[in-house]
């Protein structure tokens, strides 16, 4: 195998299970459904977004301030 080279074990997903408020699960259910998409990609999709969200959030507040002068 050539080096850069991706293996399947690679591209493997992981499994997460989750307990999660009734209220948050039937939006989960709405959204997925408008989409069709399966409640599982649609909270896949919706955690990679939060989580982007998050970094952009937080390497925006890390940078340093410029100086006035």
């Amino acid at each position: 195998m050539m080096s850069g080279e991706q293996t399947s074990s690679d591209l493997m997903s992981k499994k997460l299970n989750a307990i999660i408020p009734d209220e948050t699960w039937e939006a989960l259910e709405q959204i997925a459904n408008e989409e069709m998409r399966t409640k599982s990609q649609m909270a896949a999709i919706l955690l990679g977004e939060a989580i982007a969200a998050r970094r952009t959030k937080k390497s925006k507040s890390q940078k340093p301030e410029k100086a006035e002068g």
